[in-house]
């Protein structure tokens, strides 16, 4: 498994390392990316991806995840069988609640990936612990790989 981490103040990171910790000790080999190149993604093509990313400024992607979102936008590597999930986190008092991930979403669906289960989305304005609200999705989420 992959993880791509996006992240500006941290929380995304914090959700990522919990969530790899989990699939760990579950018994997954797991690598956490939060500089990811295409080239590393293309890599492993039988790794499930778990992107897991913030929104920032106005609906933005976090500066470390832009080189391989327009790297992927250019290249367009397509990805069929190509399995991922997704957390993405936000604060829904922006009209762009989540839209780092969504945007991520709608690329690697273009990219003719496939997305398992439904994605999370964390919202700051309602939860404490993101971390907390990660694992508990990660549990009936790990079940689909």
């Amino acid at each position: 498994m992959t993880i791509l981490v996006g992240s500006v103040y941290g929380n995304s990171s914090s959700v990522a390392e919990e969530c790899a910790e989990m699939l760990r000790g579950d018994g997954h080999q797991v690598e956490v990316l939060t500089l990811p190149t295409v080239d590393e993604v293309m890599a492993k093509p039988d790794s499930v991806l778990l992107v897991c990313t913030s929104t920032t400024g106005q609906g933005d992607i976090p500066d470390n995840l832009v080189p391989l979102f327009s790297e992927l936008k250019d290249r367009f590597p397509l990805m069929p069988g190509r399995r991922y999930g997704l957390i993405a986190l936000g604060d829904s008092s922006y009209e762009t609640f989540a839209d780092a991930g969504k945007q991520f979403d709608e690329l690697l669906q273009e990219l003719q990936a496939e997305r398992l289960g439904e994605a999370l989305f964390i919202d700051a304005c309602e939860t404490a612990d993101p971390e907390g609200e990660a694992i508990t999705w990660l549990q009936s989420w790990k079940t689909l790989i």
